[in-house]
């Protein structure tokens, strides 16, 4: 059997892998797979990496990083803070188990890759990990800097305004959710939710928050049998996301954004009880172009982040969500 060397520059692939936020067994099988793909060859009576059970797959991938880093040999408190993390996050699993119990040595994985500056979240929370042995310490230094993992909450919302905006506001409102370790999730729309919602109780442990538009009671119906108690879920009263924002502030986020000083005004904002068509409706009369949600919200983040203060949103019902929010 003949083994590739694991270039540097692909660790940082197979770490992004492993620290993402996803039960081991599916997370270690995809990056082992992998490897095993790129970097062992002539195995003889194996055709795929499909016809390796678990065990053999571990015991291959330790060989590989064995010849590519000469020594393999994991450190025992980052193996233990490991499976103290994935008893928190996650339900029991067997395969979970058997692959964190393998021989990985993170530091020298990371070592190959550190630079120091602009590490993404999952590779801070690494970082801490190699540097403390205390799960505590970990808790501790994610309120200080902010790096979301590990993670004790998930917001599972319908889409991208919601994903955009939510941490964004509550930071003004003086609740940072990479601080609190709280995750948000769009499901990709309305009617997904629920299915979401479903199939990530089969494996994950952590409460969730559930946040719906107004016209969700549908879905609602369908998520209230299998909601736990742990669990939240919150339908936005005022209509959808875009309800929430205070109206002057959308704007001042609109002449901002289009650098119109006066152009758009209070009155364009009463032609309906929904702010997404009124928005619709400025965009065509002023000639901005077709109005995107997703585009709109990421320029609104922006002007939020750069103008706005907690007393924009006094009046809001983002504070009964954000109350709500911690209270699970």
């Amino acid at each position: 059997m003949k083994f590739k060397k694991i270039p540097d520059e692909y660790f940082s692939v197979i770490l992004d892998r492993l620290m993402r936020f996803e039960p081991a067994c599916c997370r270690y099988e995809r990056v082992f797979n992998d490897i095993i793909s790129k970097f062992a060859f002539d195995i003889k009576g194996i055709k795929n990496k499909d016809d390796f059970d678990t065990a053999d797959k571990i015991k291959l991938v330790e060989k590989i990083l064995e010849y590519t880093f000469e020594n393999n040999s994991n450190d025992s408190s980052l193996s233990q803070i490991l499976k103290q993390l994935e008893d928190i996050s996650f339900k029991s699993n067997t395969l979970s188990n058997l692959y964190l119990s393998s021989k990985i040595s993170y530091k020298n994985m990371f070592d190959k890759i550190h630079n120091g500056n602009n590490l993404p979240n999952n590779f801070k929370l690494l970082d801490s990990i190699l540097k403390n042995d205390n799960l505590n310490d970990i808790y501790k230094l994610r309120k200080e800097q902010g790096f979301l993992f590990p993670i004790e909450k998930i917001i599972l919302c319908e889409g991208q305004t919601e994903y955009v905006l939510l941490n964004t506001i509550f930071k003004i409102l003086g609740y940072d959710l990479d601080k609190e370790g709280i995750l948000i999730i769009q499901a990709g729309g309305k009617n997904q939710v629920a299915k979401k919602y479903y199939e990530m109780l089969e494996y994950v442990k952590l409460p969730f928050f559930i946040l719906l538009d107004k016209d969700g009671e549908e879905i609602k119906e369908l998520i209230q049998p299998k909601l736990r108690n742990i669990d939240k879920l919150y339908l936005i009263s005022c209509g959808e996301f875009e309800d929430l924002i205070p109206t002057r502030l959308l704007l001042n986020a609109v002449n901002f954004i289009h650098n119109t000083e006066y152009s758009c005004n209070l009155d364009d904002f009463l032609h309906s009880e929904s702010s997404v068509q009124n928005l619709e409706e400025i965009y065509r009369k002023y000639g901005f172009g077709e109005f995107k949600k997703a585009h709109f919200a990421q320029e609104l983040k922006k002007y939020i982040e750069s103008n706005c203060t907690k007393d924009d949103f006094k009046d809001s019902e983002i504070n009964e969500i954000y109350k709500a929010l911690q209270a699970i």
